[in-house]
């Protein structure tokens, strides 16, 4: 078999089209391109490693080129609508959940029955997919560490080039789906390596159902003695609970599998697991109430709405496996072959309308908050509209300033309310500054040097300058007759400052030199800034230079 034969180069063509997409979109320095193109050239490039020749089956590319597009134009959206918010942290880990139900059902439409994908497909896909895509993952980190320890030994030899290019951002938008994309073709041709490592978990899956089942019984059992009262007075009830229902439900179809064969439990153990599904609705219904108390204590979160959509999902699971208990099937708890692949959809569907402005948690929340003010359920002096104002998107900036509009207004409360409220309004309200809270913007502290476009790009691509935003300050600090910039978080946390210096006499591009360190106070360096109270100054002593690294002074208090 010749080394560079057609399934080699197809997973090779697929990676040079995954780095011209992310070398494009660095290029063009926006950050909804980048996310776009990075997204795009996941989804579609992993679909396409895993379907091989499959894709041109019965209309499978449409499928690929629709999930793309849809999970790639979702990043754009929510970081255009969210960035850095709450939405956008959430963003990551939806996607991934969401591009592993999808590539499941795209994988098993090729091989479909009319009109719906075979249960045996899906489950095999499923499976297969994420020890594949850890294969790949685990050889991109082997080839990286090679070129990083070859980088490393030029360097050694006074040649630091090899070490520059491999870590440089175009060599990395090549080379990283390079190693990938063979990663997927081992696995993909190795089915019988994936199908040991499947057969594995599986058992290991069989093993461990019996004893989950025992704690889901017992747990259950125990109730009838403590009383449900315990589980009202914790804040992480919903969590643990759901936890369990969670473990159960996924070691339950590791052991039912394709649904072709009887799991081999004896008697007992089958009455056993039974019992335990029959608990399920039970301990999901106490996780919702438990949630909803708090709901109706504190009012609506993010955070909590999530728990409730969770909650939902995990209640239509766990009435599906209860229905299979009691079903007549010629196979153990055999409907859930009809149910999961809905549910699966379900939770597609879910997932995603939670990032529209059909399931916003932030806007459900917002309006939650304040609608608890306005029934008196909420003291005005308990009310946080800091938190409203700052942490809850723009729907929470647009209920804040309809609230502020109000009170103004005098149209809510009373005369001592809306005189409380406006002032604790007023107080959050950020008039005095011309930017939005959540994005980032840089301010020059003094004149802006030549060149400094590039670094603002530089900043936003790198994602360097974080809400509320930075202020920059160029000054030459080497006596070269060439400013340099310090780059300073506006938070007041920040304790340390970036350096950004340019080659060539100023005329190359900027880059990250170094970090000054020690800064106790960011706000108040940047008001002393602005008022030319700070000036650079040299090291009073001279330090050390040992082995290429050199030493540095600490200042004693007091000397």
């Amino acid at each position: 078999m010749p080394v560079l034969n057609r399934s080699l180069l197809f997973y090779i063509a697929i990676a040079l089209v995954q780095g011209l997409l992310l070398s494009a979109s660095l290029f063009y320095h926006q950050a909804e391109l980048y996310t776009f193109a990075r997204t795009l050239a996941v989804v579609a490039g992993i679909n396409l490693q895993l379907l091989g020749r499959d894709v041109r089956e019965r209309g499978t590319w449409v499928l690929v080129v629709g999930l793309s597009l849809l999970l790639a134009g979702m990043s754009s959206w929510v970081l255009m609508r969210d960035a850095y918010g709450w939405m956008w942290s959430l963003w990551p880990f939806t996607g991934l959940v969401l591009a592993y139900i999808g590539t499941a059902f795209v994988l098993s439409w090729p091989t479909r029955e009319g009109s719906r994908p075979r249960y045996q497909d899906l489950f095999r896909h499923a499976w297969n997919n994420g020890f594949i895509v850890l294969l790949a993952l685990l050889v991109t980190l082997a080839f990286s560490l090679l070129l990083w320890l070859c980088g490393r030994l030029f360097s050694i030899l006074g040649m630091p080039q090899l070490g520059d290019l491999f870590t440089s951002s175009y060599f990395l938008c090549f080379s990283l789906p390079l190693f990938f994309s063979l990663g997927m073709r081992m696995g993909r041709e190795n089915e019988k390596v994936i199908g040991l490592l499947r057969g594995i978990l599986l058992t290991v899956c069989r093993y461990l159902l019996p004893l989950c089942a025992l704690i889901t019984v017992v747990f259950t059992l125990a109730l009838v003695f403590t009383g449900l009262q315990p589980i009202w007075s914790t804040g992480y009830s919903t969590h643990i609970l759901l936890s369990l229902v969670a473990c159960t439900l996924f070691l339950l179809n590791g052991v039912f599998q394709d649904g072709q064969q009887d799991a081999g439990y004896a008697k007992a153990l089958k009455i056993l697991i039974n019992a335990s599904l029959c608990c399920l609705p039970l301990l999901v219904a106490m996780g919702g109430y438990s949630s909803w108390l708090r709901i109706d204590q504190y009012g609506l979160t993010p955070w909590r709405f999530l728990a409730m959509l969770l909650v939902a999902v995990a209640l239509v699971h766990s009435l599906a496996a209860l229905w299979a208990v009691f079903a007549r099937n010629s196979v153990w708890l055999g409907s859930l072959s009809r149910s999961n692949p809905w549910i699966a959809l379900l939770s597609f569907v879910v997932l995603l309308l939670m990032f529209t402005p059909l399931l916003d948690p932030q806007a459900f929340s917002a309006r939650n908050q304040v609608q608890r003010l306005l029934d008196g359920r909420t003291p005005v002096a308990e009310f946080d509209a800091r938190s409203l104002r700052q942490k809850l998107g723009a729907p929470g900036r647009e209920q804040f300033d309809g609230l502020l509009a109000q009170v103004r207004q005098g149209q809510i409360l009373d005369e001592p309310g809306r005189a409380q409220l406006l002032e604790m309004l007023e107080s959050v309200s950020i008039k005095d500054q011309p930017h939005d809270y959540l994005t980032p913007k840089l301010y020059w502290l003094g004149p802006v040097p030549e060149g400094s476009q590039q670094l603002i790009e530089l900043l936003t691509t790198h994602n360097d300058c974080n809400p509320p935003g930075c202020a920059a300050w160029a000054v030459d600090l080497d006596d070269d007759g060439v400013d340099e910039v310090l780059l300073i978080q506006k938070q007041s946390w920040a304790s340390s400052a970036a350096m950004y210096t340019r080659e060539d006499q100023g005329k190359g591009e900027w880059r990250h030199a170094g970090v000054l360190s020690g800064i106790t106070d960011a706000p108040q360096l940047i008001r002393q800034i602005r008022e030319g109270k700070v000036k650079p100054v040299r090291q009073r002593y001279k330090t050390l230079r040992i082995d290429g690294v050199e030493l540095d002074w600490r200042q004693i208090s007091g000397r």
